[in-house]
C-alpha cells in the first residue's frame, strides 16, 4: 500500500547575504512526510528550524529545490 505524501522536500537549500557573504543555512535537505505521520523538528539553536519552517510556509523562498 502506498501512502499519500503530504509534505514532499526535494533537494531543499536556502541560504542568506551576511554583507556580502552567502551564508548557507539548509543544505540539500530531502524528505517526505506522509498522511497521519508526526514529525518533530529539533536541533540546536541557530542550526535551520525556523528557516526550514519558513520555508515549508512560504514565508521565505528557497535558494534552490522544492
Amino acid at each position: 500500500m502506498k501512502h499519500e505524501s503530504l509534505i514532499t522536500v526535494a533537494n531543499l537549500t536556502k541560504s542568506f547575504l551576511v554583507g556580502s557573504r552567502e551564508v548557507p543555512i539548509l543544505k540539500g535537505l530531502n524528505f517526505e512526510v506522509g498522511k497521519g505521520e508526526f514529525v518533530i523538528i529539533f536541533g540546536p539553536s541557530g542550526c535551520g528550524k525556523s528557516t526550514l519552517l519558513h520555508c515549508l510556509l512560504g514565508l521565505e523562498p528557497p535558494s534552490g529545490g522544492t
